[in-house]
């Protein structure tokens, strides 16, 4: 008798497997009822050997599996410049050896209070080796790169540094997403390019400021706050106004907004008359502007270079850019809850305290007015108010007064529970 070799795939393998499996069981299933009744060992062991067998999967596919991205959803294309090489592993090395030498003597010097640290040079050196890809993940974690380049992305080069006058004195520094009120962002930063010095003589620049969180009719479109472009080397204040500064005007109730600085480098001088907004230009709707569509525009001539950004939340002076110098009514935002949700009040509720379960289904008319009587209880028109004490409940309350009456004379002092208004006048 001949010898047949039959050659069968990994799929075809697992198959015949599931089946011979399955006859092998219906042969003996009548082993496995139990007085007349399948066996649930029987019914557990059928639902498995009648699955495929699924294909074992190495390491390397299975990690492939995991970061596989989608190309439409996260298109991995770098519009800027080609990140620097990094340092080579030989000169890591050396610097390494170095740094465990001085270390015993750093330590010394710190323990004895003697260590000086220049932190202009620890600035330097951090910008030298890990800022692009820092950075890049800071951009990337507050979504701008999804919002304002459609998920395209870039490496900023730190040639991009901004400064608000805080006072005659100091100054705020837009990093990272720092926070800074609209009140200190109100008037023209003060902008530095840290540019190379093959880029000083023959360059272009445009710098941008949006905020893709602010637009009042469109999610998907931006404000333009500010725009000069065709600026030589880096003399901003050569550079042709397309723009004018406008301040941040946060909607009230809208929580943080983002405000982006976007440089971009240019081939040559270009010519930006279909940007060009109106002088002292009051309108949102000639300030509707979307940075996707503008790069795709000039994206020919343009790179992204530099980015900062910071966070803003409303202020009062948010009213007075919509009322001075948008000439318009501001829209404010309030969240409305949801009423809370309470079971059925009972007339016996087990195992409740009386005085907390009636409060629960009181009216919030009268328990405000209650609260009011004990304000004005303790208030004259014609006196300051007293200070409260440090510690509220150091004053004894009698034992005799019964244990719900204690407790809420306690929440009163220490203003917890409904009661927390009670106190606001100090």
């Amino acid at each position: 008798m001949k010898e047949v070799k039959i050659i069968l795939s990994q799929e075809e393998l697992s198959v015949l497997v599931s089946v011979t499996m399955a006859a092998t069981l219906r042969k003996n299933f009548g082993k496995l009822r139990l007085f007349g009744r399948i066996s649930p060992i029987a019914t557990r062991i059928s639902s498995l050997y009648t699955r495929p067998i699924q294909p074992i999967l190495t390491f390397e596919d299975r990690m492939k599996e995991i970061n596989k991205k989608d190309p439409v959803l996260n298109p991995d294309i770098n519009i800027g410049l080609p990140l620097p090489k990094p340092s080579s592993t030989r000169k890591n090395k050396n610097r390494f050896k170095q740094w465990n030498i001085e270390r015993l003597k750093l330590e010394q010097d710190s323990r004895l209070l003697k260590l000086e640290i220049d932190p202009e040079k620890v600035k330097e050196e951090s910008i030298k080796e890990q800022w692009p890809n820092n950075v890049h993940r800071i951009i990337k974690h507050y979504g701008i790169y999804r919002d304002l380049f459609d998920n395209a992305h870039f490496y900023p080069q730190p040639v991009l540094n901004v400064f608000y006058d805080y006072d005659e004195e100091f100054t705020t520094i837009v990093y990272n997403g720092n926070k800074i009120l609209p009140s200190e962002a109100s008037v023209v930063p003060y902008i530095k390019l840290n540019l190379p010095s093959e880029e000083k003589d023959s360059s272009f620049w445009s710098l941008i400021l949006t905020s893709p969180d602010e637009h009042l009719q469109d999610n998907t479109m931006e404000y333009l706050h500010w725009f000069v472009g065709n600026i030589p080397n880096d003399q901003i204040e050569n550079g042709e106004v397309i723009c004018n500064y406008l301040p941040p005007f946060p909607l009230k109730g809208t929580g943080f907004h983002r405000y982006v600085f976007l440089l971009y480098k240019q081939n040559k001088k270009l010519d930006f008359s279909s940007e060009l907004r109106p002088p002292n230009c009051k309108s949102l709707e000639e300030r509707t502007f979307k940075n996707l569509d503008f790069y795709k525009k000039f994206e020919d001539d343009l790179t992204p270079v530099g980015l900062q950004f910071f966070q803003s939340e409303w202020d009062k002076s948010v009213t007075q850019v919509f009322h001075d110098i948008l000439e318009m009514p501001e829209p404010s935002f309030e969240f409305i809850y949801p009423v809370r949700y309470h079971p059925k009040e009972k007339k016996w509720p087990h195992k409740k305290p009386f005085n907390k379960y009636l409060d629960i289904y009181r009216d919030s008319k009268s328990i405000n007015e209650e609260i009011l009587k004990e304000k004005l209880k303790t208030s004259s028109p014609f006196k300051p108010p007293s200070p409260r004490p440090l510690y509220p409940n150091s004053y004894t309350i009698p034992l005799t007064y019964p244990k719900w009456y204690r407790s809420k004379l306690s929440n009163m002092r220490l203003g917890k529970n409904q009661w927390k208004d009670l106190h606001k006048h100090d």
